[in-house]
């Protein structure tokens, strides 16, 4: 597999160069919100899926290509990223190859309560991972979590996280109407989230096709009335994305685009600013691959959006 895709065109990041390193919908959660679809692969086992020097070679290989090509380094997936074991290892080497590029870890955080997995982050200059539910209730509702996964174990893995880590520590809550945002939920999650003391609060929701079509996200409106929930001096509702990239040819614009919405969905004008190529290529790009069945379109909250053909197939196996 490719394990280097984008830059995607992130909300928070701006032009974010991803890396992927964990088999495709492989994760602890299989979240109805989650853009990418349904987890087909619940575990909690970290393996090597891939060696680090592979990965640091397509990343060389990569800016070799486009000098410019990013803003910054993140570690997502359309999985969790620390159930790659060599996380730490790789995340040592890219630092040690791009010192100047900020490197970024985005994860649901349900690993942290291992030592190992802290350890593995300290490198990385922001770690953001996510709390969506205070009560177990909530989290198995809204995370449907592996089997051995418990809140409370994820709550101290957030905790001793943050009290060893110097680099920007982040919090993402994602909310998503009628499962989340009731007032009696958002006064517990602000009760632990000022203790955990985050640098910063992203406040998110559903703006991509999720896994379970029925979910939706609060509007514009519910999500600054809910901003009063949360620490003031330090919450944030994260934006849209606004490009500004030079157009240029790509010779590999196709595969690229495949890539990118492997992990989410995005729209043509989106794909266009974070790749740097012209809206009308990218567009007729797009056409040229939905012919072959590589992509389709779909419609959430009425604006199209370019989705993989199987981001949102069913079935699953647990380990």
């Amino acid at each position: 597999m490719r394990n280097i895709f984008g830059p995607v065109p992130s909300r928070r990041l701006g032009r974010s160069l991803g890396i992927d390193v964990i088999p495709y919908k492989t994760c602890s959660f299989d979240c109805v919100y989650c853009e990418s679809g349904h987890t087909t692969h619940l575990t909690v086992k970290r393996q090597a899926f891939v060696m680090p020097d592979l990965v640091l070679q397509e990343l060389t290989d990569y800016f070799r290509k486009y000098p410019q090509g990013a803003e910054v380094v993140t570690f997502s997936s359309a999985g969790e990223p620390t159930l790659y074991k060599p996380l730490g290892e790789l995340l040592r080497m890219i630092k040690k190859q791009l010192p100047s590029l900020p490197l970024v870890v985005l994860t649901n955080g349900s690993l942290l309560w291992d030592p190992e997995v802290r350890k593995d982050l300290m490198v990385a200059d922001r770690v953001v991972p996510s709390l969506d539910a205070a009560t177990t209730e909530v989290f198995e509702r809204i995370n449907a979590p592996h089997p051995s996964l418990e809140l409370s174990a994820i709550k101290e893995g957030l905790s001793a996280f943050r009290k060893d880590y110097r680099g920007q520590f982040y919090l993402e809550v994602l909310l998503v109407s009628g499962y989340n945002d009731q007032p009696q939920h958002l006064r517990q999650l602000r009760r632990f989230i000022e203790q955990l003391n985050p640098d910063q609060v992203e406040l998110n929701t559903v703006v991509r096709p999720p896994a379970e079509s029925t979910v939706s996200g609060l509007t514009v409106e519910r999500m600054k009335s809910v901003l009063k929930f949360f620490p003031k001096d330090r919450t944030h509702i994260v934006g849209h994305y606004e490009g500004c990239s030079q157009a240029r040819q790509d010779s590999d614009l196709a595969g690229r685009i495949v890539e990118m919405v492997k992990r989410r969905p995005c729209t043509v004008s989106e794909m266009a600013a974070s790749l740097g190529v012209e809206l009308k290529g990218l567009a007729a790009a797009v056409v040229g691959l939905e012919k072959r069945n590589l992509v389709v379109r779909c419609l959430f909250n009425d604006v199209e959006y370019v989705c993989s053909p199987s981001s949102h197939e069913s079935g699953s196996v647990t380990s």
